[in-house]
C-alpha cells in the first residue's frame, strides 16, 4: 500500500539485518500467513503467561517466548512476501495489520491482568498505541507513508520493554504495584503523567502535518495554475469574417 517505509527505531538496523538473514533460510513450505497466524499464536501465550503469574513467576518465561514469537511472525511475514516477490497490497496490508491490532492488545490487557501492572495503566497505554496506529494508517492513506517507529521506538522495543517491566516488577515485588500516592496508585499516576505527555505531543504532530499538508496543497494549486495560465493567454480568438466577405467567398 505505502510507497515508502520508514523505521528510524533504535534496532533498526539489527533488525533489518537479522530479518534479512532470517529469511533466507526460511523453508519453502512457509507462507506469510503462516508467519501471521505465529505472531498471534505468541501474543495468545504472552497473555497467558502474564496471567498464569499469579501463580508462579516462573510463568515469566512464556511471556518471554511470546513475546520472541510474536516479534518472529509479526516481523517476518512481510519480509518474506518481499522477498519472495509475492505480496498481496490490500489482502497483505489487511491482514497485517489487523493482526498486529489484535495481538497488541492482547499482550497489553495480559500485561493489565498480571500482578506486574494495573488495568487503568493498561487501557492507557493500549488506547496510546491504538491513537498511534490510527495516525499510522492515516499517513499511509493519505502521503503513502508508512511510518514503523515514533521517537526511537517501534514494535520490537515496545515488545522488549514489556518483557523488561515484567522482570523487572517481579524482581522488585508487589510493592512497584501496590505503593501509592496520597489515594491514587503510584503506578497509574506516573502511566498517566507519560500518557498524557504523549497525548499532546500527538496533537503537536498531528498540527505541524496539518500545516504542512496544507502548504504542500496551496503550492501544488498554484503550480497548476501557472501552468493554465499561458495556455488561456495563447488563446486568442480570430476574427470572424462578417455577412458581406461570406457572400463574396
Amino acid at each position: 500500500m505505502a510507497n515508502v517505509r520508514i523505521n528510524d527505531s533504535v534496532l533498526a538496523i539489527a533488525e533489518r539485518a537479522a530479518l534479512a538473514s532470517l529469511v533466507r533460510r526460511m523453508p519453502p513450505f512457509v507462507t506469510p500467513d503462516h508467519l501471521t497466524s505465529i505472531g498471534l499464536v505468541g501474543a495468545l501465550i504472552t497473555a497467558s503467561g502474564f496471567i498464569a503469574c499469579w501463580w508462579s513467576n516462573w510463568f515469566l518465561l512464556a511471556v518471554v517466548f511470546g513475546l520472541f514469537l510474536n516479534w518472529f511472525g509479526d516481523s517476518l511475514d512481510g519480509t518474506l512476501a518481499r522477498y519472495r516477490k509475492i505480496e498481496r497490497p490490500h489482502y497483505g496490508y489487511f491482514i497485517d495489520h489487523s493482526a498486529d491490532l489484535i495481538a497488541q492488545t492482547l499482550i497489553v490487557v495480559g500485561l493489565g491482568f498480571s500482578p506486574f501492572f494495573t488495568i487503568p495503566s493498561a487501557l492507557l497505554v493500549l488506547s496510546l498505541y491504538l491513537l498511534m496506529s490510527s495516525y499510522t494508517y492515516l499517513r499511509v492513506v493519505t502521503e503513502s507513508v508508512h511510518r514503523l517507529s515514533y521517537g526511537g521506538m517501534g514494535a520490537t522495543e515496545f515488545r522488549i520493554l514489556v518483557a523488561a517491566w515484567a522482570l523487572f516488577a517481579a524482581g522488585c515485588g508487589p510493592g512497584i504495584v501496590t505503593g501509592r500516592i496520597f489515594s491514587f496508585i503510584a503506578l497509574d499516576v506516573i502511566i498517566g503523567v507519560l500518557s498524557a505527555c504523549t497525548f499532546f505531543g500527538f496533537v503537536w504532530i498531528v498540527r505541524n502535518d496539518l500545516s504542512r499538508l496544507q502548504r504542500e496543497e496551496r503550492a501544488a494549486q498554484k503550480a497548476k495554475a501557472a501552468e493554465r495560465a499561458p495556455r488561456q493567454d495563447a488563446m486568442v480568438e480570430l476574427p470572424k469574417p462578417n455577412l458581406a466577405e461570406q457572400i463574396a467567398q
